[in-house]
């Protein structure tokens, strides 16, 4: 007789009971487990899937000029992300993306392949107009996050005064490096709580602190000027690089710092070459040539062992000393001292030098800054190159007083004609607005008045006179007084740099400026030919500008 079908069917529903029971008890014993040996790891889960905590971005300060034109400030950008989970972009859309995102080619595939899962960000500082042409794809998985970059609206003009930025807008070069702490401000946070649509509901907001605007002395018209004077100069002379300088001697504030080759600092990403980061205008140093000679002539004159009404006879315009022959362009017989600068004699200099205390001369060449590291200019600079007066031959010394054997940079021939213009008082230049630094500048008188006019004198015939070498530097209806300055460069392939310092108003200085071009080679390289017409241009049209600014 065959089993019975109630039995069997009773040993079934017996079987499902006991194992539904059997589950349950597990159940019970898993959350009594994890409620009594793991309710830190329960805890953990459910607060990073509802823990919300995030960084408030503090704008960095801006960098102005002396009129509170902007030089540096934050903008608005984006960073663009891929969430891996959702992200389902066809090959067509990967390579639109790298496209107008300017990664290369096959970039994100790699991403995609390396990493399957999770969020990564692709891109930072992308601008608005470039965030619609994304979106307008709809591609899932694609977010953007809000951030800030720096921008720099003067451009290549202003580059390497202001400095620049990393991609996290930490200063990594000039004024941006020195106060980056000043500029930087406090990133603010929020820690709260979030709903499963990953919007924020509740929570704790600590605000950011911005960082502290920067005012420079920049005048941003004149370093426009020169930045444009400069290119324009280089491109003509084919000089391989150049800088110009501009201040007020009596305030003693720089108002233009401008080098060539420069740089756009919001857009670094072809650049080649890293020297065009270089600020030649205070870290390139070199021998000065003749722009040392009124230098060398206030420490002759202060010695009192030369006659003020003295001769020299520098026919027939060579002179050899401790072996090695010094010319003249030509020979130009008897000089008075201020022919002597006019005509940028060296032989004449060399005659004066010889009985001349080199103690005394490196003392005087000290006191106008040569040697000396500009300590409160605060952006990185060198000091250039004075020996010890024990270290000088008497050839070292006649030679160092027509502008070789030491070496200065464009900032600090800047720094030592400001004795000239400021009646020989030494004013400590600056860069920076700012009360605490300008109480710790140095201010000291180095020669006597009276010298001081004795060379502006001179200074003043070298420019006005048909025979002065830097004629060219003439401007209409203005008293100029400056110098020129030519010097071997290298002598192997014969390269030259050639100088200009000078100052305007002759007898009421508001600008003084120095224009150095370096790397000259062909037949037009002397500092009268190619830097002085250049002092010309750009102090003709900043002295308007500033006419018509007040």
């Amino acid at each position: 007789m065959p089993p019975s079908r109630v039995v069997l069917f009773s040993g079934r529903m017996l079987f499902i009971r006991l194992l539904l029971l059997g589950a349950f008890f597990v159940l019970v014993l898993r959350l009594i487990f994890l409620q009594v040996y793991q309710d830190n790891f329960l805890d953990e889960q459910v607060l990073s899937r509802s823990h919300s905590e995030y960084s408030l971005l503090a704008n960095r300060g801006k960098i102005l000029d002396r009129n509170n034109n902007i030089l540096a400030l934050d903008v608005r950008s984006f960073s663009v992300g891929v969430d891996l989970n959702k992200f389902k972009g066809n090959i067509s859309n990967i390579g639109f993306l790298e496209e107008i995102l300017d990664l290369k080619k096959g970039a994100l595939n790699k991403l995609i392949e390396r990493k399957k899962t999770g969020y990564k960000e692709i891109k930072r500082h992308v601008t608005g107009d470039l965030r619609k042409d994304i979106e307008s794809l709809d591609l899932e998985g694609i977010f953007f996050k809000e951030n800030l970059r720096r921008s720099y609206p003067q451009k290549e003009a202003s580059s390497h005064v202001v400095g620049i930025t990393d991609i996290d807008r930490k200063g990594i070069q000039g004024s941006e490096l020195v106060f980056d702490n000043t500029l930087k401000g406090k990133e603010g946070k929020f820690i709260g709580t979030k709903s499963s649509g990953n919007k924020k509901i509740e929570g704790n907001r600590i605000e950011p602190q911005d960082g502290k605007d920067l005012l420079l002395t920049i005048d941003i018209r004149l370093q426009s000027i020169a930045f444009e004077e400069l290119s324009k100069a280089i491109e003509e002379t084919g000089a391989e690089s150049g800088s110009v300088v501009i201040i007020n001697p009596q305030s003693a504030e720089i108002l233009a710092l401008s080098n060539y080759p420069s740089f756009n600092p919001s857009d670094r990403k072809n650049i080649k070459d890293l020297s065009v980061f270089r600020n030649r205008a205070t870290i390139d140093v070199f021998e000065p040539g003749s722009v040392l000679k009124p230098i060398a002539m206030s420490a002759i004159i202060e010695s009192r062992i030369v006659n003020l009404e003295e001769t020299i006879n520098t026919s027939p315009g060579w002179i050899e000393v401790g072996g090695y022959t010094t010319s003249d362009f030509k020979d130009y017989g008897v000089l008075n001292l201020s022919e002597i600068i006019a005509f940028s004699s060296n032989v004449g200099m060399v005659k004066l030098c010889a009985d001349q205390d080199i103690k005394h001369l490196t003392k005087f060449f000290k006191s106008f800054g040569i040697g000396r590291y500009p300590v409160n200019l605060l952006i990185p600079s060198r000091e250039g190159f004075l020996a010890h007066y024990s270290e000088y031959t008497l050839r070292d010394k006649v030679s160092s007083c027509y502008g070789y054997g030491l070496t200065m940079s464009a900032i600090q021939i800047a720094q030592a004609y400001s004795v000239f213009a400021n009646e020989g008082v030494f004013k400590e230049l600056t860069l920076f607005i700012d009360d605490q630094i300008s109480s710790n500048l140095i201010e000291e008188r180095v020669i006597s008045s009276e010298t001081a006019s004795i060379v502006r004198d001179m200074l003043i015939k070298t420019v006005n006179t048909s025979t002065g070498t830097a004629r060219n530097a003439k401007i209409k209806g203005i008293v100029v007084a400056g110098k020129t300055g030519t010097a071997i460069e290298n002598s192997e392939n014969l390269s030259y740099t050639a100088t200009f310092a000078g100052f305007a108003p002759a007898m009421d200085p508001e600008l003084l400026v120095v224009i150095a071009l370096h790397g000259l080679q062909g037949e037009d390289y002397s500092g009268g030919k190619v830097a002085a017409p250049i002092f010309s241009k750009i102090v003709g049209q900043s002295l308007h500008v500033l006419k018509a600014g007040n």
